[in-house]
């Protein structure tokens, strides 16, 4: 009796340090809705003008069958528009991938490709038939490509999206005059952060070519995207090792692409179908670095510490031999596991999985091919700052000299799983660090609008949807960046669970 009693006030205590946890992940939200007018409760400055669109899982289970991986949830497409009148709506509309188009008419999940395994799993027959058919489920991301609106995730394949309905259009697979992308090669790994070229339209992304040969080389293609559809070449190099990429950062001559040593075994990939079995971090293995230049293709690689990094911030050019660049990092790759939903859900589990994002600046000296990387100060009034995830910066500051980057802190008191915080971080000075918080509110990746008339680096919006675990709604949260207080918020109609990414999109509304 003791027992029992002490369970259920461990488990009313769990509630408590962090309500709603459960709406926030793992639980499916399969309302949809077009152009749901939105009411701040101050006004929306006028000169936003362009849609928030947001791209992340949220239905988790087909018919009899369920996903037991965050990863793979079947992505839903979020928009809050902003015509630039003062009035704002939010939609809301699954991707309609051939995945799950297909699933929806089997009432199953169909035999695509996923991350981790399902609950029942698939037959072999179906498991082999998955990795024919490949990587579908595009939840992670939303980009505008020369005026083509794509969604996509760390493959090639993409899908093009109307950014003003959110309906589907179709799948692309762009070819790349030039480039050998046909056996010995599976053509299929990319990026799900592009980046904006600088001083240009269009960005650049990487194809990952990987050699089912045994003992054979695999490739990198450093790309220029010129639409949803067109590709260029600007490099490619052949690899030992091929290294999971989810982000790489640029300066305005160089492509920078950090590869820790999280390597992709192409051979377990053909046994199992599953890249969860087939991705592994070599705790002795340096991480190699590729410095592309971006005129003349030429690679130059370099060693660093033994570190792994999903995300990169920020790039710039110090001068005509030196560069600098921030990203992420952690001691290894166990935050990968914390996406599983059996630790998910399950507190003890999910806070005492290793988590120990560090923001990490990185210098390159382009002569000595080195690199020497380097902390940032903590503020004593937010020392959780240098924690933060998910990094957004001001775009017109994308391959320059900058100062700040804003993103959310997953564990606030560095115990608990759930304590978020939305921050601020001064990588200039770090007296100019700042937070965000509300006890059982979860803000998740915020995008910065800049001021069309501003004249500092953080005048403008942060907009950042937060679910509220305390009532069980989900709002737009607009914050002044210069100070990080609450400018004005709107509740949606249904719950926005966690997502990954997205970004605001001028003049689409």
């Amino acid at each position: 009796m003791i027992r029992l009693l002490l369970c259920c006030l461990y488990f009313v205590a769990s509630l408590a340090q962090t309500p709603g946890w459960n709406l926030l992940f793992g639980t499916s939200v399969l309302n949809e809705t077009h152009k749901y007018p939105l009411y701040f409760d101050n006004p929306v400055p006028k000169w936003i003008k362009g849609s928030l669109i947001r791209n992340g899982p949220a239905r988790y289970e087909m018919g009899r069958r369920s996903f037991l991986n965050l990863f793979d949830g079947f992505g839903k497409l979020y928009s809050w528009q902003f015509p630039g009148n003062g009035s704002a709506f939010f939609s809301a509309k699954f991707l309609g991938s051939e995945c799950y188009n297909e699933s929806l008419k089997i009432n199953d999940i169909a035999p695509y490709q996923t991350f981790d395994d399902l609950v029942p799993p698939m037959s072999f027959f179906d498991k082999e038939l998955a990795l024919y058919h490949g990587l579908d489920n595009m939840n992670i991301n939303v980009y505008n490509f020369s005026g083509d609106c794509v969604v996509l995730s760390d493959t090639w394949k993409l899908y093009v999206v109307d950014c003003y309905t959110l309906d589907t259009v179709r799948p692309s697979k762009p070819g790349i005059p030039g480039v050998e992308t046909g056996f010995p090669y599976i053509s299929i790994m990319s990026v799900a952060h592009p980046v904006k070229e600088y001083g240009k339209n269009g960005h650049l992304t990487i194809l990952q070519s990987l050699n089912i040969l045994p003992d054979m080389r695999h490739k990198f293609t450093l790309v220029r995207t010129k639409s949803a559809d067109v590709r260029e070449k600007i490099a490619e190099w052949e690899v030992k090792k091929m290294p999971y990429l989810h982000s790489f950062s640029t300066t305005e001559r160089y492509a920078i692409i950090f590869g820790c040593p999280f390597y992709i075994d192409i051979e377990k990939m053909l046994r199992y179908s599953l890249p969860k079995y087939s991705i592994s971090f070599h705790k002795d293995e340096p991480t190699i670095t590729y410095v592309i230049d971006l005129k003349t293709g030429k690679v130059v690689t370099m060693e660093t510490e033994n570190i792994f990094s999903m995300h990169h911030v920020n790039a710039y050019e110090l001068d005509d031999t030196t560069l600098v660049m921030d990203v992420v990092s952690y001691p290894d790759a166990s935050l990968t596991s914390f996406f599983e939903m059996d630790i998910l859900m399950n507190k003890t589990r999910r806070d005492n999985v290793p988590f120990k994002p560090y923001l990490r600046r990185y210098k390159i000296d382009l002569k000595a091919s080195k690199m020497t990387p380097v902390s940032f100060d903590k503020n004593p009034k937010f020392p959780f700052v240098n924690m933060l995830e998910v990094p957004t910066i001001n775009e017109k500051y994308r391959s320059k000299h900058y100062c700040f980057v804003y993103g959310v802190v997953f564990k606030s008191d560095n115990k608990i799983w759930g304590n978020f915080s939305f921050v601020k971080k001064d990588v200039c000075n770090a007296s100019g660090d700042l937070s965000w918080s509300i006890p059982g509110h979860y803000p998740m990746e915020g995008w910065f609008v800049p001021n069309p008339e501003g004249l500092s680096e953080d005048d403008g919006i942060l907009m950042v949807p937060v679910l509220d675990g305390n009532l069980g709604k989900s709002y737009i949260l607009l914050l002044d960046p210069k100070t990080m207080k609450p400018i004005t918020k709107a509740i949606v109609p249904f719950q926005v669970p966690f997502h990954f990414h997205g970004r605001f999109i001028e003049n689409v509304f």
